[in-house]
């Protein structure tokens, strides 16, 4: 059937739904969307009514055979009978929450080109037990920062997103067709599986690892739960996770002791519900009961149900809901990003298309930097690649990126953006430079997906450690330069990343640290030639508050637990400390998308947006922002705020912030000495507030025009004094830079062109603006800039 865009599809398969289906369909009719909608419903032998209460409705009525019925080829055959160009499906028992719901669903798509599916929060039932309510709760507010924003959910094929897909893949793949839409373009490329089972879990998990992007949509809630008796329960989630075995290969983890752990932990999560919701003392001993039992129930099912191939036939027709005694694996294809299912002491293992770590296989042998030889260039304008990993919006390192991109850009400098992505989807440059705009800040430099396009310029710039391995071998630059945020190698165990990493800062790159401390430590542990730039702060957002309008007893703490260094657990451990004196410290987490483990109660915000974050520091009388390598911006905000900060004394926060109680308060780090700095805080307001004051100064003096100006000052020096001189091959350079790079907006730069501008430069051989920040090869720091 040819789509049309003006209709939207709801589908509905449906057995025997009379309960709820009039309501389902009342729902739907009231819908308000711009779009006709057009109500399906597949049949596959009702013998309760629900035919007549379909036709009634003013669906489309289409019957099958029960024996023809299955989750995945069925809702194949309603996406080809469906006139809409987005299909919403919804089950039998699945009521629209609002009159918004199909709306909401549409939103979804409009959030990016590439988005295949939208899915929506199922909402309990009034009479739905405190378990299943806490269930669906803590579910849904996986996504979405707590279930509450629009979040378009895409896979990161770098190796750190890979390596998270794979330890959560659940986070991606999840996809519930009792409450989704469809895009019928996605759907033409990845149908759904014809399986019985966890067909929309298969079909998200392809859909993501094809390249599409899924939608969580918190306003496109319907209302669905089911409350089983305990027997009928056990037989439910034997079918359901024998469903999953037989087409996802999934076994449940099975232990004494930890599926004992796993039972107590989901019933402590339902005790917290209830605790929230004012249930106390006796009146706790019943409902925990009974969720003890419903998760022992739980468990046995999903145990025993994963396992069903090792259950004798008449036992599995005993334990189904079904009545099915068997139990048949199907052939659906492997993921190729994620570990198979164990099936025996030994399966052949199919290669991955595309390897992440090919770049790194390739990078050797050790081979110098490749660069065009020639006799120095001093001032300006240049063109400059800047070679950059994938992002996920709110990356810090990533808007620091493009913070120097605009500074260059501002300097009359034509810059381009290279995103190396090793084994990534395909993506559109259009679409990505629109998002740098929208979700970042605004650059003019053109977006280039891969290497392949790429072609000579003055300065080309790795920006992270595996994007040295590539830049080190791109043909026609006069210089390579290493911008350095942070010591890279700590951020990996002991692994082959570990090693990786360091391999990079034996390269011979000359680098561009943030900060001096990180300068230092290229130049004196690794030899490096360093200059440094000190990154600026958003001081609009992050103005400043002084003592009036501070709870007193509130401390922040930048909880961002996915990063080891920024060591969230010795905070807690110090701020258990600091409560055993101060019952009334109250704490507020924020900065992860992770549920924190506390030892005592606390408030967890979350990933706050920029402004909100800025309201809290305002709000808060201590601040706590670990750094174990280089400092976080974190830190930085905090005191531009007037926020009095709290950091560990080393070396790498010192050489900066000096002595502690200067610009910020500078912990040993252990837990009773970060108590006494947080509690001197509390206790000296005076104190406090000059500090803040200080620090607020500090930050003022630290803008991103001066960041860009020593930036700017070492690629001139960097071009003043070649790695290699003209005279080794002068007429490789002429050869290898006869082409031009397509840089802003169209423009073009020949070699000719920009020699004859050289010749015409009247400008300082020193560059513009103030003298960088200076670590000699082998050296020990210089002067700071400006």
């Amino acid at each position: 059937m040819n789509p049309d865009r003006s209709v939207v599809t709801v589908a509905i398969p449906v057995l025997n739904g009379a309960r709820y289906l009039a309501e389902v369909l009342a729902a739907v009719r009231a819908q308000k969307v711009e779009r006709v909608i057009e109500i399906l419903v597949v049949d596959s032998g009702s013998t309760d009514g629900s035919l007549e209460i379909a036709r009634l409705s003013g669906a489309r009525v289409v019957e099958i055979p029960k024996e023809e019925f299955s989750h995945g080829g069925t809702r194949n055959r309603m996406m080809k009978l469906a006139r809409g160009d987005h299909i919403a499906f919804l089950t039998q028992d699945a009521t629209p929450a609002d009159d918004r719901w199909l709306a909401s669903l549409l939103e979804g798509f409009e959030q990016a080109d590439d988005v295949a599916a939208v899915y929506g929060p199922h909402d309990p039932r009034p009479d739905a037990t405190h378990v299943t309510k806490c269930e669906m709760e803590r579910h849904f507010e996986q996504w979405g920062n707590g279930g509450h924003e629009i979040d378009v959910q895409r896979l990161d094929r770098s190796p750190a997103g890979l390596a998270w897909y794979r330890s959560f893949p659940g986070k991606l793949t999840f996809l519930s067709d009792v409450n989704c839409c469809v895009a019928r373009f996605a759907w033409e490329n990845v149908p759904f599986r014809d399986v019985r089972y966890a067909e929309d879990q298969l079909l998200g998990r392809e859909l993501i690892e094809a390249g599409f992007a899924k939608v969580f949509h918190p306003e496109a809630r319907v209302i669905h739960s089911h409350d089983y008796r305990p027997v009928t329960f056990l037989r439910r989630y034997f079918d359901e996770f024998r469903g999953l075995r037989e087409v996802l290969g999934h076994r449940e983890p099975f232990g004494p002791k930890r599926t004992l752990w796993t039972i107590r932990g989901l019933a402590g999560a339902d005790k917290r519900w209830l605790l929230r919701r004012g249930v106390r003392g006796t009146a706790l001993i019943r409902p925990l009961a009974y969720s003890l039992r419903h998760h022992t129930i739980r468990m046995t099912g999903a145990i025993v149900g994963s396992r069903a191939d090792r259950v004798p036939a008449r036992l599995r027709k005993v334990l189904s809901l079904e009545g099915r005694s068997t139990f048949t694996p199907v052939e659906v294809p492997r993921s190729v990003l994620l570990p198979e299912p164990a099936s025996g002491p030994g399966r052949p293992i199919q290669p991955v298309e595309a390897w992440p770590w090919e770049f790194v296989r390739r990078g050797h042998p050790r081979r110098p930097i490749t660069v065009v030889p020639h006799a120095g260039r001093s001032g300006g304008p240049l063109t400059i690649a800047w070679v950059i990993p994938p992002w996920t919006v709110g990356s810090g390192g990533h808007m620091t990126i493009f913070r120097l991109v605009r500074e260059m850009e501002r300097r009359g400098h034509s810059c381009a953006l290279f995103l190396f992505d090793p084994g990534g989807p395909a993506r559109d440059p259009a679409r990505l430079h629109r998002q740098i705009r929208d979700k970042f800040i605004p650059v003019e430099a053109r977006v280039f997906v891969g290497l392949d396009d790429f072609v000579p310029v003055d300065v080309a710039i790795a920006t992270n450690w595996w994007t040295a391995y590539p830049v080190r071998d791109l043909p026609g630059c006069r210089e390579k330069v290493y911008l350095v945020q942070d010591d890279e190698p700590q951020f990996h165990a002991t692994s082959a990343e570990r090693i990786w990493a360091e391999e990079t800062y034996r390269m011979g790159y000359r680098c561009i640290a943030c900060g001096k401390w990180m300068a230092d430590v290229l130049s004196e542990r690794d030899g490096l030639e360093a200059r440094f730039f000190e990154c600026g702060t958003d001081t609009e957002t992050y103005s400043f508050a002084g003592t009036e309008g501070r709870e007193p007893e509130l401390v922040v703490v930048y909880g961002r637990s996915e990063t080891g260094r920024r060591a969230v657990q010795l905070a807690l451990a110090a701020l258990a400390t600091l409560r055993e004196r101060r019952p009334t410290l109250r704490v507020a987490l924020f900065g992860s998308y992770l549920d924190p483990v506390v030892p005592f109660p606390c408030t967890d915000l979350g990933v706050v947006p920029p402004a909100e974050l800025a309201i809290l520091y305002r709000k808060a009388r201590a601040g706590i922002a670990f750094s174990l390598t280089n400092r976080s911006l974190v830190g930085q905000e905090m005191m531009a705020s007037g926020l009095p900060l709290i950091e560990l004394d080393g070396e790498n926060v010192s050489s900066a912030l000096g002595e502690s109680g200067h610009l910020a308060m500078l912990a040993k780090p252990d837990p009773i000495s970060i108590a006494d700095a947080v509690e001197e805080v509390l206790d000296r307001p005076e104190d406090a507030a000059a500090m803040a004051c200080r620090a607020r100064a500090f930050v003022q003096e630290h803008s991103w025009e001066r960041a860009g100006d020593q930036v700017e000052h070492a690629l001139h020096e960097f071009l003043a004094n070649p790695s290699i001189s003209a005279s080794r091959a002068s007429a490789q350079m002429s050869v290898a830079m006869d082409t031009a790079i397509p840089l802003r907006g169209g423009e073009r730069g020949s070699e000719q062109e920009r020699n004859d501008e050289d010749e015409r430069s009247t400008q300082d051989p020193e560059g513009p603006g103030a003298d960088p920040a200076r670590v000699e090869k082998g050296g020990s720091a210089g002067q700071v800039g400006k």
